[in-house]
């Protein structure tokens, strides 16, 4: 009961101060709870805020000291390295394949007797009692000798490592690429000659 007491007394003491503030009979002064003068010599209250603040423009520059240079590397716009160009491919290069010697053959130069030189090859086992294209039978020491287009007749000489010796043109042949001579047997073994070589020779006419 003393604290209700208590507590029915302090409400109706706070009733009754609130009513003497209505009625003007308390001083507005009592009631102020906020101080009329700003605190002095603290940084952002009161004027001091004003003096402290600086408004920096969104335009302007930031503010640099007196005296201190700008490093042009910051002000001037970063540099854009440029791409290597790409080199252009190297163009192939056209090795021209040598051409296969020709094989000499008689010519206007052979009718002067000059002498020249061609690829031969000899013939005779399996051909001995047959007749050339001349119409002769071929036998084993006939001194001929097989060309393509000479006229039958016609007298050439041979010279085959020191050994000369003349044949007369009587069959047609040979007919393999690069050869121009096909010996006859006769001729062929008075020159020493096998297989397939090269021999020096001129053309005596008919």
């Amino acid at each position: 009961m003393p604290v209700f007491a208590a507590t029915a007394l302090a409400a109706t003491a706070a009733l009754a101060v609130a009513a003497l503030f209505a009625a003007g009979v308390l001083p507005a002064a009592h009631a102020d709870a906020a101080p009329r003068m700003a605190p002095q010599q603290l940084l952002g209250v009161g004027e001091r805020v004003a003096s402290a603040v600086t408004v920096i423009d969104a335009d302007d520059k930031v503010p640099v000291a007196d005296g201190t240079a700008i490093p042009a590397a910051i002000m001037a716009p970063p540099a854009r390295a440029k791409a290597p160009l790409p080199k252009p491919a190297p163009k192939p290069r056209v090795v021209a394949k040598p051409r296969a010697a020709t094989p000499a053959a008689p010519s206007r130069a052979a009718d002067s007797g000059a002498w020249l030189s061609a690829r031969a090859s000899w013939y005779g086992p399996g051909f001995y009692g047959r007749r050339t294209a001349s119409g002769a039978v071929l036998t084993q020491g006939m001194m001929n000798v097989a060309h393509k287009t000479l006229p039958f007749g016609t007298q050439v000489q041979f010279e085959y490592r020191g050994r000369v010796v003349t044949a007369v043109v009587n069959d047609r042949g040979p007919h393999i690429a690069g050869r121009v001579w096909d010996l006859g047997p006769g001729t062929a073994k008075a020159l020493g000659f096998t297989g397939v070589a090269t021999v020096n020779y001129r053309i005596l006419g008919r």
